[in-house]
Parts: structure tokens; C-alpha cells; sequence
């Protein structure tokens, strides 16, 4: 009788491909895209106040989150308090910022984790859905801090 192929354990520990990404996103019902930027393929999903990016560079998966709301270039002392206190006081993400162009700037959030050892299906979907998590807690954060930026209305909250 020809036994049928195993399942892998969600465990074990396989050489990293950013489908995997796609795979956990797919999973959790999240709508995403992916697209190359400087040839490398990027896997992009979003939410109301962020655009999310995953890629895989050198060894290692990051995410960055791009924060919808654009402070002037006169507020950069709020912005540098802003995310002095999320950096110090927070593990994850870490923010920056930086002119967008002449006179905007922007912020966004970076997480990264060194794959090159490979990682198991548990733990990319613990970094993606984490990674996800913290961005969107620090860009609602952002968003109590700069309450006049906020341009934008999530539909979908009050449910």
C-alpha cells in the first residue's frame, strides 16, 4: 500500500522563502500583492492608517510600515520626541523618520529577523502577524500624538 506523503510538522525548521510570507498571509484572510522593487520581490498588505512591506535581504526578513500620516518638516522636533519615547519605551517596532520630499516628512516603523538559518511555518507566522500587530499598535500611538494629522476614517472599527 503506497503511503501518502507526510504533512510538515509547523515546527520544523526550513530554509526561509518569502512565500512562506504569502503562505501566513493567505492563512489569515489578509489581502496583499507582490511586486519587485531593485529586483527583489516584496510582499505588500496594508491597512488603513499603513502600507506594510516584507523582503527578504541579506539573510534577514524585514518589515517596514509606512505611517499614512505626512508631519511638515516644521513639526521635526515633535516627530524626533515622538519617536524618541516609542524607541525607548517600546521592543517592537523600531521608528524613524525622514523627508518624504520638500517640506513632508515620513515616518515608518522596521522589524527585522535574521532567517538565514531557516525558520519553521509557527515561527514566520509569529513574526509576521506580531510584526503586523506592532506596527499597526505604534502608528495608532502616532496617531494619538498627532491627532491633526489624521485625514483618514477606518469604517471597519466600531466593529
Amino acid at each position: 500500500m503506497p503511503q501518502s506523503p507526510t504533512a510538515h510538522d509547523p515546527n520544523d525548521i526550513q530554509e526561509f522563502n518569502l512565500d512562506a510570507v504569502a503562505g501566513i498571509l493567505q492563512d489569515e484572510k489578509l489581502d496583499y500583492r507582490i511586486d519587485e522593487h531593485d529586483g527583489e520581490k516584496v510582499i505588500r498588505t496594508g491597512f488603513i492608517n499603513a502600507a506594510i512591506s516584507f523582503i527578504l535581504l541579506d539573510g534577514s526578513l524585514t518589515m517596514e510600515a509606512m505611517w499614512r500620516g505626512a508631519p511638515s518638516t516644521d513639526a521635526a522636533a515633535q516627530v524626533l520626541a515622538a519617536t524618541n519615547e516609542w524607541n525607548l519605551t517600546q521592543f517592537a517596532p523600531t521608528i524613524r523618520f525622514f523627508e518624504l520630499n520638500e517640506g513632508t516628512l515620513a515616518i515608518n516603523a522596521l522589524r527585522h529577523v535574521v532567517v538565514s538559518a531557516g525558520m519553521s511555518h509557527n515561527q514566520v507566522g509569529s513574526y509576521v502577524m506580531s510584526s503586523i500587530e506592532s506596527a499597526v499598535q505604534c502608528f495608532e500611538w502616532l496617531e494619538q500624538q498627532f491627532p491633526d494629522l489624521v485625514t483618514w476614517k477606518d469604517e471597519h472599527h466600531d466593529h
